[in-house]
């Protein structure tokens, strides 16, 4: 269909730069011109890039590319709450970081062939002071090229935040496996976990634009006290 054209141009200027995070979209009669089509074309494809939350419409003032912010992060990405319901932004604090050749698991899990190598973090999430999440992340070197702990850890954004504004790599949906399973030792002493203590497993795939897999990630989650929470919302 037409309108999957515009959005695809739509999202090529993401990805290419041309349109950056944050930035103010054309309106729609001069995307119209520019693709040639009409103004409910456009607007079809600007309804899907913003019901994907790929492009945020903000009344009276227009429609931006969207910005892997604080609050976007929350809101989609971020699904461990205490007990009590309150929502707190966790305080991410880096373990390890290194370079290496993926895993059989891993390559599967980014689309990887041959001996490629990965990134390895591990990163500690503390809520309410406390370790609760020990999250280990691999990334392709080849998509992330130039990437060092040491800008890593001078970013002052989320996690996604970072992907997306130095290397262009836009997170716009994932996959998660749950599971519970006893704790391991290196996750067990980073929790503060004493013995066989049980834990919530996540594997989660994170997908760029055309679910292209750009990050996978396995977190263990100590649920003493807190939930994993996923909100649902009507669609018909």
């Amino acid at each position: 269909m037409l309108y999957r054209q515009v959005k695809r141009q739509l999202i090529n200027d993401i990805q290419s730069g041309s349109a950056a995070p944050g930035a103010a979209l054309p309106n729609e009669k001069d995307l119209a011109q520019r693709f040639q089509v009409s103004v409910g074309t456009v607007r079809r494809a600007v309804d899907e890039l913003v019901a994907e939350h790929v492009l945020l419409r903000q009344q009276g003032r227009g429609t931006f590319v969207g910005k892997l912010d604080r609050e976007r992060f929350m809101f989609q990405f971020f699904k461990i709450v205490p007990r009590d319901g309150s929502s707190e932004f966790p305080e991410v604090r880096l373990h390890k970081f290194s370079k290496s050749r993926a895993t059989q698991v891993e390559a599967q899990a980014l689309g990887l062939h041959g001996n490629q190598l990965v990134f390895r973090i591990e990163n500690v999430l503390h809520l309410q002071g406390k370790p609760v999440i020990h999250d280990k992340i691999a990334i392709a070197e080849s998509m992330f090229s130039g990437l060092n702990q040491t800008a890593f850890t001078a970013r002052t954004t989320t996690i996604y935040g970072y992907y997306q504004s130095a290397f262009g790599v836009t997170i716009v949906e994932a996959d998660e496996r749950l599971r519970a399973e006893m704790v391991l030792p290196d996750s067990a002493r980073l929790l503060n976990l004493e013995g066989a203590a049980p834990v919530l497993r996540i594997d989660r795939v994170a997908y760029t634009f055309d679910r292209k897999p750009a990050e996978f990630r396995t977190s263990f989650v100590d649920t003493q006290n807190f939930d994993y929470v996923s909100r649902m919302r009507e669609t018909t």
